[in-house]
């Protein structure tokens, strides 16, 4: 539909042709490189045992507070992994070997500690 103006054409586009911006329609109207949907993860709320798997990233003081930890949760008479997994440092991702690994524990698994 158009009108005409003395500074040219109007278009008004019908209402029901309009896109809503609600979640990422608008980015595939400006971005037309399709993205891979990534593959579906289910996470549990409640681990199946009670066990705690520390991850390190490498932070400053990581360590101390992790082993510290791990004597605290040992006192309360919960269930630690006696390894603390290494991950190479925080700014990169885990491994695939070390995720898959981790992703076969039935226990709670506590990853890092941030600033």
């Amino acid at each position: 539909m158009t009108k005409a103006t003395t500074n040219g054409p109007v278009y008004n586009p019908p209402a029901e042709q309009l896109t809503s911006c609600g979640d990422v329609s608008c980015e595939l109207l400006v971005d037309p490189i399709p993205r891979p949907a990534p593959e579906a993860i289910t996470v549990s709320l409640r681990p199946k045992v009670a066990k705690v798997t520390f991850v390190d990233h490498h932070k400053p003081n990581s360590r101390i507070i992790m082993e510290y930890t791990q004597s605290v949760l040992r006192k309360r008479g919960i269930e630690v992994e006696g390894e603390i997994f290494i991950k190479a440092d925080a700014s990169t991702r885990m491994p695939a070997a070390m995720l898959q690994s981790l992703s076969q524990e039935r226990g709670l698994i506590l990853c890092g500690i941030s600033d």
